[in-house]
């Protein structure tokens, strides 16, 4: 399972940044092989469709899932054509993921931020 998190900073001690799209670094996991990688998100100040695009990132790496704090209706569209799973945390990363794999982390069904 590869899961895709929006992020403040490179590591699993960064916090969980507040916005999907907008967020500083996207971090991936992959869980099978517990490694991880950090893409700078160079699109979040464009002045719009970057959910759209964000959405596709993510769909070309093959993720499963999302962890974010808040997502936006065209990430949150993209997330759904593709059949990715979102979840919402807030807090440190680490936290988040052990949430995660203790099936506690709330299932965003909708977005949670206006267009």
């Amino acid at each position: 399972m590869r899961i895709i998190i929006s992020a403040t900073g490179k590591d699993l001690e960064s916090n969980i940044d507040a916005i999907f799209h907008r967020c500083s670094f996207f971090l991936i996991i992959d869980m099978e092989t517990n490694s991880l990688r950090a893409l700078v998100n160079t699109i979040r100040d464009r002045p719009s469709e970057i959910g759209a695009t964000v959405g596709q990132i993510a769909a070309n790496e093959g993720i499963d899932a999302v962890i974010t704090a808040n997502i936006g209706p065209r990430a949150f569209e993209i997330f759904e054509q593709y059949g990715i799973k979102m979840y919402q945390a807030e807090g440190k990363i680490n936290d988040a993921i052990k949430q995660f794999t203790e099936g506690k982390l709330t299932k965003i069904t909708k977005p949670t931020v206006p267009k």
